[in-house]
């Protein structure tokens, strides 16, 4: 079988590894893989042992920090086509049988086009059928959640229609495709989707779909070759550890070394700071016996040594530490991470220092400078918080057994993928 994995690839590098994740298995059974990228991540896919269709297509930073608006879409109209027809292109190229996406939330392009099988693998958040809001979470059973809701979804919908798929229907009209989205429920139904978690913590509401499959979180082993040992990396293990892992977010480096000034007033803590794909090692002061800087960091192994761990509350971080059931420190810059967040404050497992309000669910870019002018020292007080907090601890720890109740979730993606494209021969 021929598989064609088309990562979103702006900014981190998230999107590529869970697919990398998938595709470890597939080529694994001898199927005939090849990505689309970026060109600035070509590199990264071809050093995991990947083919990449042609040179790499037009970076798309869907977290710039100085554009977070809706105008976004039209301001880089150039780049977001750069982007999808490149997709277009490698699958007329190579002829798959299927495609597998991430996250796929502007929909199946090349699928449409070409008439090509296609899987996202996505998170619950950006689907119809989530039961909470995106932003916003409120994804409990009680009473408030449940109004709140029903209120706000028809305004939330109403909005995504009027400013973000006018945008998306000019992308589709250059790019010929006839079939046009006008809901979010159009950007979805022609995809096969799986979610990289678990109901417990992306729950959805009521649907009719038979092709929406839990398949839990999704780590690639490449990070996870090199070894951490908190005996080798600080001076006296013994103290509690702090992990920070804020992956492509930070995009100042004055602000990680306010971070650095932060972390000084901790003496009684090891911390261990990973840097996102925007800085060197090189740009930052030398490590010393409690606080160490690493350019990369195996996150399940510094998770699985951590007593708390402070990310944007992106998925993977986020599912990186509870996978270990440890507590997590959020604070979120953009809307997708807020959703996270939020639900980990909902479920009692984390904290969130930036959480959405009203004013922000409609302007991305005045919530994105909210989280920069979050100080430092606020998030390790809550990193603080979560270290004092047995009930927050102990709830972490629990979790852990129904996220790994999900078995191997590599495998499991890799069989609804094989079952996807077979069913849709078929027929």
């Amino acid at each position: 079988m021929k598989i064609l994995f088309t990562p979103y690839s702006g900014g981190a590098i998230a999107h590529i590894t869970r697919l990398l994740a998938i595709a470890d298995v597939l080529r694994a059974r001898g199927h005939e893989i090849v990505f689309t990228t970026s060109a600035s991540k070509k590199a990264f896919v071809e050093s995991a042992g990947y083919a990449v269709h042609g040179a790499g297509h037009a970076d798309v930073n869907l977290n710039d920090e100085h554009d977070q608006s809706v105008s976004y879409f039209e301001n880089h109209r150039d780049l977001f086509l750069s982007w999808l027809g490149d997709e277009i292109d490698a699958a007329r190229a190579f002829s798959p049988d299927v495609i597998v996406s991430s996250p796929n939330f502007l929909g199946s392009t090349a699928s449409l086009k070409l008439g090509i099988p296609q899987v996202s693998v996505i998170n619950a958040q950006w689907l119809p059928e989530y039961r909470g809001l995106l932003g916003l979470s409120l994804a409990g059973d009680g009473l408030g959640h449940r109004v709140t809701r029903a209120l706000a979804r028809p305004l939330f919908e109403r909005k995504f229609s009027a400013k973000y798929l006018p945008a998306v229907r000019g992308f589709y009209r250059a790019l010929g495709i006839d079939e046009l989205p006008y809901s979010r429920t159009d950007l979805h139904r022609r995809t096969a989707v799986l979610v990289p978690g678990i109901a417990a913590f992306e729950p959805v509401g009521h649907t009719d779909r038979t092709d929406l499959h839990y398949v839990g979180p999704l780590f690639w082993s490449g990070f996870e070759r090199a070894d951490f040992d908190p005996a080798t990396v600080f001076d006296e293990p013994s103290r509690p550890f702090v992990y920070i892992s804020l992956g492509g977010s930070v995009y100042r480096r004055r602000s990680y070394l306010d971070l650095i000034d932060a972390v000084t007033a901790r003496p009684e803590w090891n911390v261990l700071l990973t840097l996102g794909p925007n800085f060197a090692r090189s740009e930052f002061p030398p490590d010393r016996g409690n606080f160490a800087i690493q350019p990369l960091t195996p996150g399940l192994k510094a998770c699985a040594h951590a007593d708390v761990v402070v990310g944007t509350g992106s998925h993977g971080t986020a599912m990186q530490a509870l996978w270990h059931g440890k507590p997590v420190v959020a604070i979120p810059y953009n809307i997708d991470q807020a959703t996270i967040a939020a639900r980990l404050v909902e479920l009692g497992i984390g904290f969130n220092l930036n959480p959405v309000g009203l004013r922000d669910f409609s302007d991305r870019q005045r919530y994105f400078d909210k989280a920069v002018a979050v100080p430092w020292s606020a998030v390790l007080d809550d990193a603080a918080r979560a270290l004092d907090d047995a009930a927050v601890r102990d709830r972490a720890h629990a979790f852990r057994t129904a996220l790994r109740a999900a078995g191997e979730p590599a495998i499991r993606a890799a069989d609804l993928v094989e079952r996807h494209a077979e069913r849709t021969r078929a027929a």
